[in-house]
């Protein structure tokens, strides 16, 4: 009964012995779930002289990822977030009715608008400014348009009034400017579009030929099906309150810009069904904007005032558990069993790793029986915890009275009265937004052991002077405690897969090798292991690829003399051989990749590693292959060389242009005896 035991949770099955919410299995332990939240994250500024605010109509992004900007003068502006680049495209004139252009952007024109009692719409090449077509009516009837969006096959859709007619519909063209269908919207009989405020619309394309109609003077929001040329109204959330914007995220999900009025002056995204739920929410932070687009993976947010765009994306972070709000996680353990009654638990022992801005929160319930009082009468403790029925939230309530007083962020806590064969234990994990605690490993030592046994009975007479010098002997114990368990643990620095960097250097020094700080703790725990084979080997190839491999990560070419000898020999390949490979009986050549060699430092010691473990006699020669093709020069399948089918070029990242490229004027395509390319720049229609 008196020797020191101790309960230990450090794997997972560990810790599946009680009931967690809201927490997560890692690799080296336990802490709070995190979960993806979209935040704003980067500002881009449209800083250009010629560039007027406020930036009317909005902006849109094309299949390449550009931008295309309408500003206050009427300007349509074409830039690219990344590297910053404006250009003009065209400029536009006022209506007669004073209106400012819209705009849409299909594959390779811009549409412009000009409202009027006779709208007019107008196809400009996005490339060279050109004017396509120009029209001035639906089927040979006048009409008038609010606004307008590309339909995602190449045409556009304009919300209209028709001459002489109230009604409000949806006009369909395709990208020649004919007129294709109109769909009926059921708005307010009677609108006048051409008296409504301006931006109270909001167009937005969505996916599998759908797109939204926002109204944003009476917070509604109609759902158009293109195929089926049918428009219904959709629930806007209860919660939600007024929607400044919205964009689609998928078949029947949409993400909605808040009023920030509504949010105590924070801009508030929502990402809602179209039957009114809420999936999840994000946040823009205090920044301006009231235009939302959605991008790969991202949103973004116009500020047209402040010539801006917000880029949202989302973040991993804390999660927040919805019962109390709060950033934390909860664990409650099944009950503890000693084996005898009256046991006196002595101490928790934790490993965790935490920031200032979060904490680890113990407490401790013990007992003699398993059973206690929980509600109306008594139940047995460890159904109740494990009940999936009961919402953890309830449980807390319930439990509330029997946990004793919190023991804050411990790493070596003494239990003080606490007296009883069974314990339980309840620890709460409080993180930040951008940080959670870590639990690594906790043990719960009992019985009580206190070197104060080891002292004359006169020590242990007066009970306040006992406790306290229990406790003031407890730091010394903890320390000599911690001292044993180094030295029975001693065999683990011995062992190549279970020290750290500072004890494999120790150990290399052991066998003759010099761990170099340029090696890294995984590189030499691979030495180390392979130390017996490289001795064994040394002054070989095996040893030398062994050995550049375990450094670099991958495996090297090594070329001998005899392996050059007959490309030496050879009459069409002898002047190449030679100016490529070392061709010395007492030369070998190493190939590596160029990453491996990218700095002077990595080819020193490269070269510095090679000279260890050569033959006596021989010599290196380092060859770095450079990541291009040149005949005449290395060259190798699979190392610096790869086959690949001819494609476009495209600067997306993944191609690069050589110095010997000729680039094309792309406002020359679709032109005879200029670019006539069938399937790539040009196609035949029937």
């Amino acid at each position: 009964m008196n020797d020191p035991k101790y309960f230990s949770f450090r794997q997972p099955p560990d810790w599946r012995r009680g009931t967690g919410s809201q927490l997560a299995m890692v690799k080296n332990g336990v802490t709070i779930e995190s979960e993806f939240v979209y935040r704003h994250v980067r500002r881009h500024m449209l800083r250009f002289p010629e560039l007027v605010p406020p930036i009317e109509a909005a902006a849109a992004a094309d299949v390449d990822g550009r931008w295309f900007l309408l500003d206050g003068d009427g300007v349509v502006w074409r830039t690219d977030l990344a590297s910053s680049h404006i250009e003009r495209i065209v400029s536009t004139d006022l209506s007669k009715s004073g209106r400012r252009a819209r705009f849409a952007i299909t594959r390779d024109s811009v549409i412009v608008m000009l409202p009027d009692l006779e709208t007019t719409l107008q196809s400009v090449s996005s490339e060279n400014s050109q004017i396509r077509w120009t029209v001035s009516n639906w089927n040979g009837e006048p009409f008038y348009g609010e606004t307008m969006a590309t339909d995602g096959e190449g045409g556009f859709l304009v919300l209209a009034n028709l001459s002489g007619r109230s009604e409000v519909w949806l006009l369909r063209f395709n990208g020649s400017g004919e007129a294709v269908g109109s769909i009926p919207i059921p708005l307010t009989e009677g609108l006048d579009l051409s008296s409504v405020p301006i931006e109270r619309f909001e167009l937005t394309l969505g996916r599998n030929g759908q797109c939204w109609l926002l109204d944003k003077e009476t917070n509604s929001l109609i759902q158009i099906r293109l195929q089926e040329n049918a428009a219904h109204a959709v629930p806007i959330p209860e919660d939600a309150g007024r929607l400044l914007s919205i964009c689609s995220d998928g078949d029947d999900t949409l993400w909605g810009l808040l009023d920030p009025k509504q949010t105590k002056g924070t801009h508030s995204l929502i990402r809602f069904r179209i039957d009114g739920t809420i999936i999840e929410r994000g946040y823009a932070g205090n920044e301006g904007g009231k235009k939302l687009y959605a991008g790969q993976g991202c949103l973004y947010l116009l500020d047209s005032e402040q010539l801006c765009i917000h880029l949202i994306r989302p973040v991993s972070e804390t999660a927040v558990w919805e019962p109390l709000n709060r950033r934390l996680g909860i664990w409650i353990s099944e009950a503890l069993d000693s084996g005898f009654e009256e046991t006196e638990w002595h101490k928790i022992v934790m490993d965790s790793t935490q920031e200032n801005d979060t904490q680890i929160i113990v407490r401790c319930y013990v007992s003699d029986s398993k059973e206690a009082v929980i509600g109306p009468g008594k139940v047995d403790l460890d159904r109740y915890i494990a009940d999936p029925a009961i919402a953890m939230e309830t449980k807390l309530t319930e439990l509330a009275r029997l946990w004793s007083k919190p023991l804050a962020d411990p790493q070596d806590a003494l239990l003080f009265k606490l007296k009883g064969r069974y314990l339980w234990l309840y620890i709460e994990l409080i993180g930040s937004e951008s940080h959670a605690p870590v639990v690594h490993s906790l043990e719960v030592h009992f019985p009580r052991s206190t070197y104060l046994e080891h002292l004359p009975s006169i020590y242990q007479r007066h009970e306040p002077s006992r406790d306290f010098l229990a406790r003031y002997l407890s730091i010394f114990q903890t320390v000599m405690d911690e001292t044993d368990r180094r030295i029975s643990q001693v065999t683990r620095v011995f062992d190549a897969g279970g020290t750290d960097g500072r004890s494999l250097r120790w150990l290399l020094g052991w066998l003759g090798i010099e761990g170099e700080d340029y090696w890294n703790e995984e590189q030499l725990r691979q030495l180390l292991k392979h130390a017996h084979v490289l001795y064994n080997l040394r002054g070989t190839k095996m040893a030398m690829e062994l050995l550049v491999s375990i450094y670099t990560g991958e495996k090297p070419i090594i070329l001998e003399y005899e392996q050059v000898k007959p490309l030496k020999e050879n009459p069409e390949l002898g002047e190449v051989a030679e100016r490529l490979y070392a061709a010395d009986p007492h030369v070998f050549n190493v190939l590596v990749k160029s990453e491996h060699a990218d700095t002077e430092m990595k080819r020193v010691s490269l070269l510095h590693l090679i000279d260890s473990f050569k033959p006596a006699f021989a010599s290196c020669k380092l060859v770095v292959l450079q990541p291009w093709v040149y005949m005449d020069l290395h060259s190798y399948l699979g190392m610096n060389t790869v086959l690949s089918e001819p494609t476009l070029l495209t600067l997306d990242g993944k191609s690069s242009m050589p110095h010997h490229t000729i680039t094309i004027d792309l406002g020359l395509d679709n032109r005879m005896d200029q670019h006539t390319r069938l399937g790539l720049d040009s196609r035949l229609d029937k």
